[in-house]
């Protein structure tokens, strides 16, 4: 009985040792890791829009007709390159000048009765008109390389520019310079100019 008892205690004792050690042994393990946040969904890529290429400066569109007749202070002239039928030239692609147009104020400075006497001789005011036309396309840089500059009516016109860069072009100060056409440029003078005779 004594023997069984004691195998009894045995038995109890080492069962109670066995839990100590799985509970030391379970202390002793690592706690666990908690398992990584999952990594945000990454952010949908917006297509950036490509660049538009730039576009090329469009060439101007008037062709020096349009550009004279546009001008709010080139009337008179305007009117004078109709009454000489000088228009349709200025219209034509064909052409390449560089077109001088003396303001209205210019052209009332004239003596009485200039205007109706070129207006009655078609091919003096056709001549008249061309001695404000330069062949080709001259900017004011170009034409402040000239001493003279070559006219549509033959004659050549005097060019001066003095040391603060003021250009005249036989006299006459350029009020607007470079107004671009399809087919030339024109610049706006203060005066009308007049071949020497």
């Amino acid at each position: 009985m004594n023997l069984r008892l004691i195998a009894l205690s045995l038995l109890v004792a080492s069962a109670s040792t066995n839990v100590g050690c799985k509970k030391d042994s379970a202390s002793e393990a690592p706690e666990p890791t908690p398992a990584p946040a999952p990594a945000p969904d990454p952010e949908p890529e917006v297509a950036t829009p490509e660049p538009e290429p730039t576009p090329e400066p469009a060439p101007a569109a008037k062709d020096l007709a349009t550009v004279v007749a546009g001008l709010e202070n080139g009337k008179t002239f305007h009117e004078l390159i109709v009454a000489a039928e000088l228009d349709k030239e200025l219209a034509s692609a064909d052409v390449s000048l560089t077109i001088l147009v003396p303001t209205d104020e210019a052209f009332a400075k004239l003596p009485k009765g200039t205007l109706d006497k070129w207006k009655k001789n078609k091919e003096q005011l056709q001549k008249a008109l061309k001695y404000h036309f330069i062949p080709g396309i001259n900017d004011t840089a170009k034409i402040g390389n000239y001493r003279t500059a070559p006219t549509a009516a033959g004659p050549e016109l005097p060019i001066k520019q003095t040391q603060d860069a003021e250009m005249t072009v036989d006299g006459a100060k350029l009020i607007e310079v470079n107004l671009p056409a399809s087919n030339g440029l024109v610049h706006v003078i203060d005066k009308v100019l007049q071949t020497k005779k």
